[in-house]
């Protein structure tokens, strides 16, 4: 019963992250602790919203990934793919993006594609895809 309860709150916590990406943590962040650091700069708003949006992605990815298969390996699997996508994958992103585009939510359609794949939770489906498929194969064998 746990495991469902664990999966549920993981998928209602993206769906929530996915009807809220919209949603400025900028402004929040410079309404509750704006004499630690205010975000004013348009680029500086768009990384720091792009960041914590992934970052709560990928912590209720890793969440469902242990609720689905609760398997240590496929847990750190999941750590170190969305820490390659937080360390290099966004910051060539935000590169492009910015020098390219700029700020605006409207991507072109190249850009879009690496949005959804990086900021959205696309390497979470094509993860867990890969673990069912290693394990169906694993499983026949």
């Amino acid at each position: 019963m746990i495991r469902y309860l664990q999966i549920a709150v993981a998928a209602i916590g993206l769906l929530i992250i996915f009807l809220l990406q919209r949603y400025s943590y900028a402004a929040a962040w410079n309404t509750l602790v704006p004499q630690l650091l205010k975000i004013d700069n348009t680029n500086l708003i768009f990384v720091f919203n792009k960041t914590l949006r992934l970052i709560f992605n990928d912590l209720l990815c890793m969440q469902l990934i242990w609720s689905l298969f609760q398997h240590r390996k496929y847990l750190k699997l999941a750590f170190f793919l969305f820490l390659v996508e937080l360390v290099i994958v966004l910051p060539i992103y935000f590169l492009i993006k910015l020098s390219v585009e700029g700020a605006t939510e409207i991507s072109s359609p190249l850009l879009s594609q690496v949005h959804r794949m990086v900021v959205n939770p696309l390497l979470m489906f094509l993860l867990i895809a890969g673990i069912v498929y290693q394990r169906a194969i694993h499983s026949q064998k």
